[in-house]
C-alpha cells in the first residue's frame, strides 16, 4: 500500500501538495463544524429545529450556487477557496458569540449559518475542479484519489475533535475552534498555484455563464440521466446521515462524541478506500462492476443502521460505508471531470454541489414532516428502503457502462467531441482528436 501511494505521489506538480494540505485542513474544519452546529441545534431545539435547519440552509446554498458558479471559470480558484473560507470563519465566530451569550433561536442560527452556505457555494465548486487544472489528464485519476484521501484525512480527525470538544467543553469553545481551523485552511490555500488558463473561449456575460452550464448539462444525454438519478438518490440518502442520524443518536442517550465517531468512521473508510481498497477492487473488476458492488453494499448497510440500536454496530456500518463511498465517488468522477471542457468544469461542479443541496433540502424537509406523524425508527427505515430502491435505476443509466470502460485519454473532452452543440460559447469544432464513439 505504501509503495502504491509513493508511486501515485511521484511526478505530481509541487503546488498540488499544497492543495492536499489545504484539503486536509478544510476537511478538518468542516468536520468539526458540522458536529458542533448539528449537536447544538439538536440539544437546544430537538428534531423539528434540526429539520428546519437542514432544509433552509440547503435552500440558501441551492440559491447561491447558480449565482456563484461562474466565479470558478472567471477568477483564480485558489483565491476563491481562501476567500470563501474566511467568509465561513465569520459565520463561525457569530455562532460562537451566540453560544457564549446563551442565546439560541433557530431563526438566527439559520440566518448566520446561511452566510457559511454562501461561502461554501463559492469554495466547493472550485475545490472539486481545481485538480484538473494542475495535473495532466493521464495523472488526474491519481490526483483525484489523493485529493479524496486528503479530504478524508481531515474529515476523519475533524468530527472526533468537534464531538470531543462538545462532550468535554461547550458549544462556544467548539465553534471557536471551528473558526480557527478555517483561518488556518484559508492560509494554506494561498500556497496553491494554478497555471494560467488557456484562452480559447470568449468571455460571456454572467447570466449567460449560468445558463450555458445548465444548458450543456441538459443537452448531454448521459449527464442528464446521471444527474436525475443522483438527485433521486440524494433525496433518499441525505436525511439518513444529516437530519435523522443526530436525532437517533441523541434519542439513544449518546453524547456528541458518538456523532463525531460516526462521521470519523465514514472518513476513515473513505481514506482507506481512496488509498487502497478502490485500487485493489479495480484490479479484479471493471469500473461498472465495482460501482455496482459499492452501491448495493451501501444500500444494505443503511438498512442495518435503520433497524439497529447498537452504537458499535452503527459505527462499524458507517466505516464500511466509507469504503463504498470512496469507491462510488472515485469511479466515474475522473471520467466525468475529464469529459467536460476546462472552461465548463467549475460550472459542472457547481451543479453537482447544487444537486447535493437540493437533496439536503427536500430530503430533510420530508423527514421532518414524517417525524410529526411517525416514530423516528419508522422514518429512518422508510428512507433506508427508498435509498436501496434507487440503486437499480442508477445502475441502468443508458451509456454509463460503455462510458466507464473508456480510458483517460479517450474520455478527455469526450462531451465536447460527442455533443459540440451543448457548448455554444466554445470553438465550433473540438480539439483535433479522433472522436471516441460509445459502442
Amino acid at each position: 500500500m505504501q509503495q502504491t501511494l509513493r508511486q501515485r505521489l511521484e511526478g505530481l506538480p509541487t503546488p498540488f501538495y499544497a492543495l492536499m494540505l489545504s484539503d486536509v485542513l478544510s476537511g478538518l474544519a468542516m468536520g468539526a463544524g458540522y458536529v458542533a452546529i448539528s449537536w447544538w441545534v439538536v440539544q437546544s431545539g430537538g428534531a423539528r429545529d434540526m429539520a428546519w435547519f437542514g432544509s433552509v440552509t440547503a435552500l440558501v446554498m441551492l440559491l447561491s450556487l447558480p449565482l456563484t458558479a461562474p466565479l470558478g471559470d472567471r477568477l483564480p480558484k485558489n483565491r476563491l477557496i481562501g476567500g470563501g473560507m474566511l467568509l465561513a470563519m465569520l459565520s463561525a465566530l457569530l455562532l460562537a458569540l451566540m453560544a457564549a451569550m446563551g442565546w439560541y433561536h433557530i431563526g438566527w442560527v439559520i440566518a448566520v449559518e446561511s452566510l457559511a452556505m454562501l461561502a461554501w457555494s463559492i469554495v466547493l465548486p472550485s475545490m472539486l475542479s481545481i485538480a484538473a487544472e494542475m495535473v495532466p489528464a493521464a495523472r488526474l485519476g491519481d490526483a483525484l484519489s489523493l485529493q479524496k484521501s486528503s479530504q478524508s484525512a481531515g474529515n476523519l480527525i475533524g468530527p472526533v475533535l468537534g464531538g470531543g470538544l462538545m462532550a468535554a467543553t461547550s458549544p462556544t469553545l467548539t465553534l471557536l475552534a471551528y473558526a480557527f481551523l478555517l483561518v488556518v485552511a484559508a492560509a494554506a490555500s494561498l500556497y496553491v498555484r494554478v497555471p494560467p488558463r488557456a484562452t480559447g473561449a470568449v468571455r460571456s456575460p454572467w447570466l449567460d455563464d449560468i445558463r450555458s452550464g445548465l444548458y450543456a448539462r441538459w443537452r448531454i444525454p448521459l449527464e442528464r440521466y446521471w444527474t436525475l438519478a443522483v438527485f433521486i438518490t440524494l433525496v433518499a440518502f441525505m436525511p439518513l446521515v444529516t437530519t435523522l442520524l443526530p436525532v437517533k443518536l441523541h434519542a439513544l442517550g449518546l453524547s456528541a462524541a458518538w456523532l463525531g465517531g460516526c462521521e470519523a468512521a465514514i472518513s476513515a473508510g473513505m481514506l482507506l478506500g481512496s488509498l487502497w481498497f478502490t485500487h485493489v477492487l479495480l484490479r479484479r473488476f471493471s469500473r461498472y462492476q465495482a460501482r455496482t458492488i459499492g452501491m448495493l453494499v451501501c444500500g444494505v448497510l443503511m438498512l442495518v443502521v435503520a433497524v439497529s440500536d447498537n452504537p458499535w454496530l452503527i459505527l462499524a456500518c458507517f466505516a464500511v460505508m466509507g469504503l463504498m463511498f470512496a469507491l462510488n465517488q472515485l469511479i466515474g468522477q475522473t471520467h466525468r471531470t475529464l469529459a467536460v471542457p476546462e472552461n465548463y468544469r467549475a460550472r459542472f461542479s457547481a451543479i453537482n454541489v447544487m444537486l447535493v443541496k437540493i437533496g439536503s433540502m427536500l430530503g430533510p424537509a420530508l423527514a421532518g414532516a414524517l417525524l410529526h406523524v411517525l416514530p423516528l425508527e419508522r422514518v429512518y427505515l422508510i428512507f433506508a428502503l427508498l435509498h436501496l430502491a434507487t440503486v437499480v435505476p442508477m445502475l441502468l443509466l443508458p451509456g454509463m457502462k460503455a462510458f466507464l470502460a473508456l480510458d483517460h485519454e479517450e474520455v478527455k473532452d469526450w462531451y465536447w467531441r460527442q455533443h459540440p452543440e451543448a457548448f455554444r460559447d466554445l470553438a465550433p469544432t473540438p480539439p483535433a482528436k479522433e472522436a471516441c464513439e460509445l459502442r
